[in-house]
């Protein structure tokens, strides 16, 4: 395996730190993964102020309950199903309860609230109170984030309008975090509102002011004889918890699961963590993987009374993804202690 190139990184401009709707909801809403709680880790030693406006809370309140309503739904057909197949057997103990979506995506909207305020005491910025007129002068200007033709951006205008007003209340600046383009662009029309793609650029950040010479540790953490296979075992390791989406032309085709097969290169990485004992690699690897594809054939059977019966079959399909790892390593024997595989969503053709 080719040694990666360190992204480059300069310290930290500013501790506050503002996180895009898009943030959460490319983490699953799930604040507990590991880049969150690497952040966690910075507020508590004050290296960073997380920000968040009443619109991101409205926008993420409901897109968490509506994913999670959509997954209840689809637990509680399963359920049935299962149930069905149970009765069969007659083992009754072996059912499972339906369960409540209203009552799951309230849960789950109260605990994401709870952990951001208690645990990420996230300071919050009014951005409804901005004059809609602001807004409404960068729309007809064709401003960012209204610079696309037909885009009508609103709720990130006004978001962006009152980060800047309240940087230039406070004085401060602030780091704006979204792979969203348009709202970057919006963003860095402010010098007060400081552009950056992902909660890992931060944490990149937050440790590059350390007196330690990390670049020669990750030197030595790749070079390891042990490397590659803990890397690749770490990956294998999380592959179930990939969300696989279809988009080949297979009937009705979806993966039930995938396999690595290669790993092409390691491109790059971030130091996202960094103390005495342990250093936290965020590493980008090119890989080939073989996904188990279901799928109806196409190829009609038919029975005496010449119905068509729909027949299930299974291929398999090798795709190139780019997968980010997280992975900690113990500096006294280049073992990984923790793994966490951070893409969640793998396209496959």
């Amino acid at each position: 395996m080719t040694k990666p190139a360190r992204n480059p990184t300069e310290p930290l401009r500013t501790r506050h730190v503002f996180l895009d709707t898009e943030v959460y909801r490319r983490a699953g809403f799930n604040i507990s993964n590991t880049s969150f709680a690497l952040l966690a880790k910075e507020i508590e030693a004050g290296r960073i102020v997380l920000h968040v406006s009443d619109i991101t809370l409205a926008e993420v309140q409901r897109q968490l309950k509506g994913a999670v309503l959509e997954y209840a739904a689809e637990a509680k057909r399963l359920a049935r199903d299962f149930n069905r197949i149970a009765q069969i057997s007659g083992r009754k103990n072996t059912t499972v309860n339906e369960v409540d979506g209203s009552d799951a995506a309230d849960a789950a909207w109260s605990g994401f609230l709870d952990g951001l305020l208690k645990r990420f005491r996230a300071h919050s910025i009014l951005a409804l109170d901005v004059p809609a007129r602001i807004v409404f002068e960068r729309y007809f200007a064709a401003q960012p984030p209204f610079d696309d033709h037909g885009s009508k951006e609103f709720p990130d205008a006004f978001v962006i309008e009152g980060l800047a007003r309240y940087c230039k209340t406070s004085e401060i600046l602030m780091y704006v975090v979204s792979r969203d383009a348009a709202l970057r662009r919006a963003a860095g029309n402010h010098s007060a509102l400081i552009p950056l793609q992902t909660i890992e650029e931060v944490l990149a950040a937050a440790t590059a002011a350390s007196s330690a010479d990390l670049e020669a540790i990750a030197d030595d953490v790749l070079a390891a004889p042990d490397f590659d296979h803990q890397f690749t075992e770490a990956i294998e390791a999380d592959l179930d918890f990939v969300d696989f989406v279809y988009y080949g032309t297979l009937t009705e085709g979806a993966v039930r699961g995938a396999e690595l097969e290669e790993i092409v290169s390691v491109d790059d990485y971030y130091v996202a963590a960094f103390d005495e004992t342990k250093i936290g690699l965020i590493v980008q690897a090119n890989v080939i993987l073989n996904a188990r594809v279901r799928y109806i054939d196409e190829e009609e059977l038919r029975d005496k009374d010449d119905d068509v019966i729909p027949t299930a079959s299974e291929t398999w399909s090798r795709t190139h993804a780019r997968l980010k790892l997280y992975i900690s390593i113990d500096l006294s024997t280049l073992r990984f202690k923790e793994t966490e595989l951070l893409t969640r969503d793998v396209i496959v053709e």
